[in-house]
């Protein structure tokens, strides 16, 4: 008997985060459907997306950043385990908080 992988569903933090969401999606569309199927299947698995995932630490400790390029195009998330939900704080090119 095989095991079912756990989905996620993807949810965005605010409505801004909606179109910049959608304009990542237009430029890189092959880059962010694999970020999609990485985020509604493994958004924590550090092995299935090395060199794009890292752990954020500061103010934003808890969240995930994934590179949807090696350049400056970013993801940056939660994992709520427990609702099976990602929640995307921030969708675009390198934030400069």
């Amino acid at each position: 008997m095989s095991k079912s992988k756990t989905r996620y569903r993807i949810v965005l933090e605010s409505n801004r985060i909606q179109k910049d969401w959608d304009a990542l999606e237009q430029e890189f569309p092959e880059r962010m459907r694999d970020c999609k199927n990485f985020l509604r299947n493994n958004p924590e698995d550090r092995a299935e997306a090395v060199g794009r995932l890292k752990k954020l630490k500061g103010t934003y400790e808890g969240y995930l950043q994934y590179d949807v390029t090696k350049d400056d195009a970013r993801v940056i998330y939660r994992v709520d385990k427990k609702e099976k939900i990602v929640v995307i704080k921030y969708a675009g090119h390198h934030p400069n908080w």
